[in-house]
């Protein structure tokens, strides 16, 4: 029964979250107790998920017939971690890395914000995490994308106030230098021209890249944490 309430609070929230910045698609993601590769994986819980955009209902399907692993994609680096994980172009992302990266292509789908939920002190002790990934309306600017992402985190935030069984943590950005060349101070997904091998990610919290390295981005292997 407390899962089932938090389900139906996350509900509310995507609802609320995506109708106040008019977002295609949000999804929640739980966690399994099960292992696979030594990693946790996550499934779609389908009944909490957002669709504004009849166009993702294909993407949906995709990702309810499929688990992440930890660390894959954007919700699975945001399991590891108590941040903001966000990418400004799934589909840059390789099959191994993101296996649902040509349903997101012919979606049209690309930046992508994960957040890992909390669990209100008192509420229950759950042996599960929830992460509720928002994907962003297509052809943003830079500067559109990261206002955009601030504000789906304070609304986020807002929203999980009001909540009796979880809470959003907070975030602070940090320029960094990333490369040893490049220095931002936004979220976004860095893209090195004279070497496009490397796709990086963004932790909100202490602004650090997770970057996928390898070969080509379509058959990155290796993930390290910088």
């Amino acid at each position: 029964m407390n899962q089932a309430a938090v389900i139906a609070e996350i509900t509310d929230i995507l609802e609320e979250t995506c109708r106040a910045h008019n977002l295609p698609l949000a999804l929640t993601w739980v966690s399994s107790n099960s292992l696979k590769n030594n990693k946790r994986t996550l499934k779609v819980v389908s009944s909490a998920c957002c669709v504004n955009d009849l166009g993702m209902q294909g993407f949906l399907k995709a990702c309810i017939g499929h688990h992440l692993e930890e660390g894959q994609g954007v919700a699975g680096k945001a399991l590891k971690s108590t941040h903001h994980c966000s990418v400004s172009d799934v589909c840059l992302l390789g099959v191994a890395d993101y296996p649902f990266v040509d349903d997101a292509r012919i979606s049209g789908l690309r930046a992508a914000l994960a957040i890992k939920l909390m669990i209100k002190e008192g509420f229950y002790r759950s042996n599960v995490d929830y992460v509720v990934e928002f994907f962003l309306p297509a052809n943003l600017e830079a500067l559109e994308e990261k206002t955009l992402m601030d504000g789906i985190s304070a609304s986020l935030r807002k929203f999980c106030e009001n909540s009796r069984t979880v809470i959003a943590p907070g975030y602070s950005v940090q320029p960094v230098h990333l490369f040893g060349s490049l220095n931002l101070n936004q979220t976004s997904l860095e893209r090195n021209h004279e070497d496009s091998s490397e796709v990086s990610f963004s932790d909100w919290n202490n602004f650090q890249p997770v970057a996928v390295s390898g070969s080509s981005l379509r058959h990155s292997e290796q993930v390290c944490l910088f």
